[in-house]
């Protein structure tokens, strides 16, 4: 049974890996509620993210 949805969400998570990923590799700072966000949690949310991503992914296509 084909999912349609769990399809979306993967790639979707796969683009917010990469964007997370840009912002770490990029630097970019961001500033939130006046205070500044450090760019190392980008590295960390790019890995979890892509994993979720791919792991969605994979159990989509299983029997």
């Amino acid at each position: 049974m084909k999912r349609p949805a769990s399809l979306v969400v993967g790639i979707f998570l796969l683009f917010l890996a990469c964007a997370q990923l840009c912002r770490f590799l990029l630097k970019v700072q961001v500033v939130a509620a006046g205070l500044e966000v450090p760019v190392w949690p980008s590295a960390v949310a790019a890995v979890v993210l892509a994993t979720l991503g791919i792991w969605l992914l994979k159990e989509r296509n299983k029997p």
